[in-house]
C-alpha cells in the first residue's frame, strides 16, 4: 500500500473526540491531486478509534475496493461508519441549494397571484433597506435583512408575504465549498505574514476572503479591540428607538469574547510559524534572497510558496483545526431541524413558528452582522435564505397582505465601467421574475452600477419588466434645486442621459420606447431607514411603488402580428460581437494581476463556478452577443399579416430577445466553459517561473477558440460558431410564434 494512503487518526486541540485523515484515491482536490479528507469518527474512545482507521487502511490498501460497486462487499467487513466516510463522496452529487429551498417553501408564481421582484442595485443603495419597509422590519429593533455600508447581503434572500405562519429554510454552502474559501483565506494571510505582515494584517487576510462574501469574523469572532474602540461601537449600536433588539444571538459576555480571541490568536500564531518555515525551506533549497528578487521572480517566489504551504502537513492540520472550529458552531443551533446530507455536513436547516420575534431571532443567526454577535453568527456558511409569513409594510392603510415575493441579491460593485456584466446567477432570473427593481442612490443617480443593471435588463429584452427607484432623495441638495420638483427633474436627467448612452451603443429608438415605459415606474424616497414614514409625500411614494409592484402580473396583451427573419442576415453581429469580447479581455489580461488570473482558472477548472469577483467571462460573451444580436432582432424583414403599432412590434421583439438571452446561459456555459475544462485546469496547474504570463495566454486561448474571430478565410470553429447561434436564434424565434 502507497504510504500516502495510510489513514491516521488526529484530535484538535481542546477536543476529545478522534478524527480520521485520509487521501481519498478518487476524489481530487482543485490542483488535481487527491483529495484530504477529515471526518469526525464520533468516538473519545482511543481503541476504538485505532479499528476504525485499521478498517478505512483495508480498503486503501486493496484497489478492488475503490469503486462504488464494491460498496456493498465492503459492507460485510468494514465498519459501516468507514464505509460512509469512503464511500459517499465518491459519487455524491450535491443538491441545488434553490431546489433544496423550494422543497420546504415552494416560491409562488403570477399563477398564484404572487408577483416576484427581483431587487438589483449597488452596495449601499439601500435596496436591502427597502425590503425592510416592504417586510414592516423594525430598522433598529429587527436588523432582518441585515444592512450597512459595505457589502452585506452576500447570498440570495426570497421573501414571501403570505398569510402561512411564520417559516424559514436555509440552505448552505458545501463541505467542499467551505474549505476551498478557508484555504483561500489562509493562503492569503501566510502570504501577508511571509511579506512581514503586522498581526491585525493577517487577522484581516484570514478573517475576510479577498471577494468579502466569505468572512470568518463572524464565525470565530475578532481580535480583541480596546476599550475606547468598544465603547465607541456600543454607543452607536445603543442607538436605537428604546427597543430591546431581539437579534441578540447568545449575549456573548467579555470572557467568552476574550476565549474567541485567544483560539484566534493562536491560528495566526501558528500562520507566521508556517510562514517562515515555509519561506524558509523555499529560500534554501532555490539558493535565493528575497532581497536580491526582481518583481517577475518575487510573483514567482510567492507563488510557489503558495503550493508548498498547501503541501504543508502544517497548513493542511491547521485548516482542519479551523474547518472544524467552524462546523461547531451549528451545535449553538437551538431551535429548528437541521438536515444533513450523505456526507453529513448541514444540507438546510428549517423553522416553523407562530411568533414573529422568533422567527426574527431565529434566522439573524443565519443572516446578521451584528458585532457583538461575532463568534456565534452562521452568515458565511449560507447559501440561501427563504422566509414566508405575514410580513406587511406598517405605513399601508390596506390591511391585506401584498401578495409579493422580494428576492433581495448581492450588492453589485461600484464599477467604474457601465459595460460591466451581471453575474450569471442574477441575469439567469430574469425569466422566473415580473419585476426587476433597480434600486439606486439619487445622490449619484444613474453611473456605472446602475448603467450596467439598465444595460443587461435592455439588452435582455426584459425591459418591460423594469421599475427605478430612487433611494436617500432628502439628500439631494444644491442652490439650483430650490423645491422637490427640481430635485425630481435633475435625478431623471440622469437616468435619461444614462438611457441614451445605452441607446447609442444597443438599439436605435431605445429612449423613447423605454422612456415611455418608465413614464409611470420612477420613484423617489427619502429616509427608508427609519421605521415610521412621517413624510406624506414619502408614504405617497412607496404606496405607489407598492401597488405597481402587485399590478406586474397582470399579463400583457396578445401579440397579433407575427415577426419574419433572414437568417442569412445574421451574419456580421455575432462576429462583431466576437471581435468586442476578444478586444475586451485582451485589455483585461493585460492589466490583472496574476493573483486573480490564477484564481479565476481555479474556480472554472475546479471548483464549478464560472467567474471570480469581477472576472466574468461567461457573462461577458452572453451580454456582447445579446447587445450586438438585439439590433437584428428589433428589425425583422416583414411581419404578418402586417407591421403592428410600435408598441406591438417591441413587445413580439422583446419575446424573441428574451427567448434568445436565456438559450445564451445554457450554450456560452457549454461552449466557453465545459468544453474547455481540462484547459482550464492547465491553466490552473502552470507552476514555475514565467507562470502568471503563461497562464494568461492559456486562458486567450480558450477564449479564442470559444468566440473565434472572423479572419480572411472562415476557420472550421468560426462556422461551427454561427451554426450554434443561428440554431438558437432560430429556437428562440419559433418559440413565441415568429418564422425564420
Amino acid at each position: 500500500m502507497d504510504i500516502q494512503l495510510r489513514a491516521s487518526k488526529s484530535q484538535s486541540q481542546g477536543r476529545k473526540g478522534w478524527s480520521i485523515i485520509f487521501l481519498h484515491p478518487l476524489r481530487r482536490d482543485p490542483r488535481g491531486k487527491k483529495l484530504r479528507v477529515r471526518r469526525g469518527l464520533g468516538t473519545e474512545d482511543d481503541k476504538e478509534a485505532d479499528k476504525l482507521v485499521a478498517d478505512m487502511n483495508k480498503l486503501l490498501g486493496d484497489e478492488s475496493y475503490w469503486t462504488p460497486a464494491a460498496h456493498d462487499r465492503a459492507l460485510k467487513n468494514i465498519d459501516p461508519k468507514i464505509v460512509s466516510i469512503f464511500y459517499d463522496d465518491i459519487d455524491f452529487k450535491p443538491v441545488d441549494p434553490w431546489l433544496a429551498r423550494d422543497a420546504i417553501i415552494p416560491l409562488p408564481d403570477r399563477n398564484s397571484g404572487y408577483s416576484r421582484v427581483l431587487f438589483l442595485g449597488t452596495t449601499g443603495s439601500g435596496k436591502t433597506t427597502l425590503v425592510r419597509q416592504l417586510i414592516g422590519s423594525n430598522t433598529r429593533r429587527d436588523r432582518f435583512p441585515s444592512t450597512s455600508t459595505a457589502k452585506t447581503t452576500v447570498f440570495d434572500i426570497e421573501i414571501i408575504l403570505s398569510k402561512t405562519p411564520y417559516r424559514a429554510v436555509v440552505s448552505f454552502l458545501s463541505r467542499d465549498r467551505v474549505r476551498n474559501l478557508l484555504t483561500e483565506c489562509l493562503m492569503a494571510a501566510v502570504i501577508e505574514a511571509s511579506e512581514g505582515g503586522s498581526e491585525e494584517n493577517i487577522a484581516r487576510r484570514l478573517l475576510e476572503h479577498s471577494e468579502q462574501r466569505f468572512r470568518l469574523s463572524y464565525l470565530l469572532g475578532i481580535l480583541k479591540i480596546n476599550d475606547d474602540e468598544r465603547d465607541e461601537e456600543d454607543e452607536e449600536n445603543a442607538e436605537d428607538s428604546g427597543e430591546e433588539n431581539i437579534d441578540l444571538i447568545t449575549g456573548l459576555d467579555d470572557a467568552e469574547r476574550t476565549e474567541l480571541s485567544k483560539q484566534l490568536q493562536s491560528y495566526i500564531q501558528r500562520i507566521k510559524l508556517i510562514a517562515a518555515s515555509t519561506k524558509k525551506d523555499l529560500a534554501s533549497y532555490y539558493n535565493l534572497k528575497e532581497t536580491d528578487l526582481s518583481k517577475e521572480d518575487k510573483d514567482t517566489f510567492l507563488e510557489l510558496l503558495e503550493d508548498a504551504v498547501q503541501d504543508s502537513e502544517d497548513a493542511q492540520e491547521l485548516i482542519d483545526a479551523i474547518q472544524e472550529d467552524i462546523e461547531s458552531r451549528f451545535k449553538l443551533l437551538t431551535n429548528g431541524k437541521l438536515e444533513l446530507d450523505r456526507t453529513g455536513w448541514p444540507l438546510r436547516w428549517q423553522f416553523e413558528t407562530e411568533d414573529r420575534d422568533s422567527l426574527i431571532k431565529s434566522v439573524n443567526q443565519f443572516s446578521g452582522n451584528y458585532a457583538k454577535d461575532f463568534g456565534r453568527l452562521l452568515t458565511p456558511l449560507v447559501e440561501g435564505m427563504r422566509v414566508a409569513g405575514p410580513f406587511r409594510p406598517i405605513w399601508h392603510e390596506n390591511q391585506e397582505i401584498p401578495t409579493l415575493v422580494l428576492m433581495d441579491t448581492e450588492g453589485l460593485g461600484h464599477t467604474p465601467n457601465s459595460a460591466s456584466s451581471l453575474p450569471t446567477s442574477i441575469t439567469r432570473r430574469f425569466d422566473s421574475v415580473d419585476v426587476i427593481l433597480l434600486v439606486d442612490n439619487a445622490t449619484q443617480p444613474a453611473i456605472a452600477g446602475a448603467q450596467a443593471v439598465l444595460r443587461n435588463v435592455v439588452a435582455s429584452g426584459h425591459e418591460s419588466k423594469l421599475i427605478v427607484t430612487f433611494t436617500h432623495f432628502d439628500q439631494v441638495r444644491g442652490d439650483n434645486l430650490p423645491n422637490a420638483e427640481a430635485k425630481r427633474n435633475h435625478v431623471k436627467a440622469s437616468l435619461e442621459n444614462a438611457i441614451r448612452g445605452i441607446e447609442e451603443i444597443i438599439r436605435p429608438g431605445l429612449f423613447r420606447s423605454l422612456s415611455r415605459q418608465l413614464i409611470d415606474k420612477v420613484f423617489y424616497v427619502e429616509n427608508i431607514n427609519e421605521f415610521i414614514i412621517q413624510k406624506r409625500r414619502n408614504k405617497e411614494q412607496l404606496t405607489l411603488l407598492l401597488a405597481k409592484l402587485q399590478a406586474a402580473i397582470v399579463p400583457p396583451p396578445s401579440i397579433k402580428a407575427t415577426p419574419i427573419y433572414d437568417l442569412s442576415k445574421l451574419i456580421l453581429t455575432p462576429q462583431l460581437a466576437a471581435i468586442q469580447f476578444q478586444e475586451s479581455w485582451d485589455t483585461q489580461l493585460q492589466s490583472e494581476h496574476w493573483t486573480r488570473v490564477k484564481a479565476l482558472t481555479r474556480r472554472l477548472g475546479y471548483l464549478g463556478e464560472d467567474s471570480y469577483d469581477t472576472l466574468r467571462p461567461i457573462a461577458d460573451l452572453i451580454r456582447l452577443l445579446q447587445e450586438e444580436i438585439l439590433t437584428y432582432i428589433a428589425s425583422p424583414d416583414g411581419w404578418e399579416p402586417v407591421k403592428p403599432s410600435e408598441d406591438m412590434c417591441i413587445a413580439a421583439t422583446d419575446q424573441i430577445a428574451q427567448e434568445f438571452f436565456s438559450r445564451l446561459h445554457k450554450m456560452v456555459p457549454d461552449r466557453l466553459w465545459s468544453a474547455y475544462l481540462k484547459e482550464w485546469q492547465q491553466a490552473y496547474d502552470l507552476r514555475g517561473p514565467g507562470t502568471g504570463n503563461g497562464r494568461k495566454q492559456d486562458v486567450r486561448s480558450i477564449l479564442d477558440k470559444a468566440a473565434p474571430v472572423p479572419k480572411a478565410v472562415n476557420t472550421e470553429q468560426m462556422i461551427k460558431f454561427l451554426e450554434i447561434i443561428h440554431s438558437l436564434f432560430k429556437e428562440a424565434v419559433e418559440a413565441v410564434g415568429g418564422r425564420v
